[in-house]
């Protein structure tokens, strides 16, 4: 069936001619720069890396005919392996860990019996970390069949040390373990600003590790390149990407400097990207992702079969809100569509409320329900790189891929990603990326719902944010950003004003004339100084009314 014989060619060219009649509506006589400048502000979305967005691909977007491979083989941009058994990825849910574990005890199980196929302890608030701990908080849990990941900061080794002790004591076979360590020693030297210690020897004994466990525990990676840290300290999605590939060079000469072989080397290593909100670039990112390390794999003469990069996707904890918290439900849907659709093997949902304190019960199950959702619902598993062939999609991994492939050369023309933080400059890019989005959610060129746009100014404000200020460090730290940071704390001024004096702030709002006047001002005013906690109090005036009586009474 020829469904489109009935209708005329379509090409670029008529879509353009279409377009230009629009733009140029009421505009007669515009020269050909102004209607390319007005095509830009109105059609072209340009991105916090460079790129733009064009607001139409074709087939000439798209790459060369099979440049892009088949999911499963090199050079695996479109996916790790051919498909996802079972039609789903890996669910790795977190369970917080504090103190001596005993508020977390059977939360693992917990997640685990209700769709979780895996589970990722937080341990940088725990006390002692030893078996003892973990085998509380993993009670009941099988450890022969389900992975178990760590996130322990600067206490990785001794979270490692217990995690495998734990597996020992309760007789799980080498082959039967699980799961990743989670030793990042560099990305632990850079959020210490290096009082982490000296990373030569934390990468040393990292190899060392590395070494013991390959050899030990086929299916245990060591290493963990967490690059979310630079999106969370305001990285934009090259330079994550740029920063992953960086570490992951750097962690590969320190292991195969320490006699490991290459093939080995590289199964010790998972990468960690943080998912954000923008569906498509977070998508983009893991495909490129891929594509990069297996092409420094080919580089350093791996077989294919040993240059796929394994992507732990995380939702991103910077585009988490205090504020309006449920807005975060749909961030992480979105985040979690875009990691399963991108072809991450590992991906973990943070709770709703995990920016105002360890998450609660439901946000949790909301989390967790969240991927099962997308997997035994929507059936995003059982396709393989559902984003392949789109032309849009394919041109952005291509332009992503690139850019971040030029970053990259640059932290190594610094000496590699090592001299690159001591020398403060990865971190500047990073800052720099950070305040030019800083100042679009300023301006509101990005939104931020229910903070930005659409605030809730009756909401009961969420509890008060501790916020140590940094200690001097050998060289700059990254430090992490939540991106609703200058609203929400423009809000907390405002309640904490309300709160000591039981009014909140107000501003009088002169409507003057009919709503067909002043409705569309008025609804910008209005959510403006709500989004600052000010309340707006607007003043109806017709013909003959006194607005300074209307202000005066208006208590504003």
């Amino acid at each position: 069936m020829a469904l489109a014989s009935g209708f005329p060619a379509a090409d670029r060219e008529r879509w353009m001619d279409e377009v230009r009649r629009v733009l140029m509506r009421g505009r007669d006589g515009a020269t050909d720069d102004e209607v390319r400048a007005l095509f830009s502000r109105v059609l072209e979305t340009p991105t916090p890396d460079g790129l733009t967005l064009a607001p139409l691909y074709t087939a000439a977007d798209a790459p060369p005919p099979g440049s892009e491979g088949l999911p499963g083989l090199h050079p695996f941009t479109r996916g790790a392996r051919p498909h996802h058994p079972g039609g789903r990825w890996d669910a790795r849910q977190v369970v917080v860990v504090t103190g001596n574990g005993t508020d977390a005890a059977g939360w693992a199980v917990q997640e685990l019996e209700n769709g979780a196929t895996s589970v990722m302890l937080d341990l940088r608030g725990a006390d002692a970390i030893d078996a003892a701990l973990l085998d509380r908080v993993l009670g009941g849990v099988m450890l022969d069949a389900a992975a178990v990941g760590l996130r322990a900061g600067p206490r990785a080794a001794e979270a490692a040390a217990a995690l495998r002790a734990v597996w020992a004591d309760r007789g799980v076979a080498d082959h039967e373990a699980a799961g990743s360590l989670g030793l990042d020693p560099i990305g632990e030297h850079a959020s210490s600003g290096g009082a982490a210690g000296p990373v030569d020897e934390a990468l040393a004994g990292t190899a060392a590790l590395a070494g013991e466990v390959a050899a030990r525990h086929p299916r245990v990676r060591t290493i963990l390149v967490d690059a979310a840290r630079y999106h969370e300290a305001g990285g934009t999605d090259t330079q994550q990407l740029a920063c992953a590939v960086a570490t992951g060079i750097a962690c590969l000469r320190a292991m195969t400097g320490a006699g490991m072989a290459l093939e080995t080397a590289l199964g010790q290593i998972e990468f960690r990207l943080a998912a954000g909100p923008r569906q498509f670039p977070a998508i983009a990112s893991m495909r490129a992702m891929r594509r990069m390390w297996a092409r420094v794999a080919e580089e350093c003469g791996a077989p294919p079969s040993a240059r796929a990069a394994r992507i732990h996707a995380i939702t991103s904890r910077a585009m988490a809100t205090r504020y309006d918290p449920w807005v975060n439900l749909l961030r992480a849907t979105v985040a979690g569509f875009a990691a399963g659709v991108g072809g991450a093997e590992v991906v973990t949902v943070e709770p709703y409320d995990a920016a105002l304190g360890d998450g609660s019960d439901l946000g949790r199950r909301l989390a967790r329900n969240t991927q099962s959702l997308l997997m035994d619902e929507a059936n995003l598993g059982r396709v393989a790189d559902p984003a392949g062939g789109s032309w849009f999609v394919e041109r952005l991994t291509e332009e992503l891929a690139r850019d971040a492939w030029g970053r990259m050369q640059g932290i190594e023309a610094m000496g590699g990603v090592v001299a690159a933080l001591e020398s403060g400059e990865l971190q500047w890019a990073v800052e720099a990326a950070w305040e030019e989005r800083r100042t679009a959610i300023a301006r509101r060129r990005d939104a931020i719902t229910g903070v930005s746009e659409f605030p809730d100014i009756d909401e009961a404000p969420p509890p008060p944010e501790a916020r140590e200020p940094a200690p001097a460090t050998p060289f700059p730290a990254l430090t992490p950003h939540r991106h609703a940071e200058p609203f929400e704390d423009q809000r907390a001024r405002a309640d904490r004003h309300a709160a000591a004096t039981g009014e909140r702030p107000a501003v009088f709002l002169a409507a003057l004339g009919p709503a067909a006047v002043h409705g569309a001002r008025l609804g910008f005013a209005a959510n403006l100084f709500a989004a600052g906690g000010i309340r707006p109090v607007v003043g109806e005036l017709g013909p003959g009314d006194d607005a300074g009586a209307a202000f005066a009474a208006s208590g504003a």
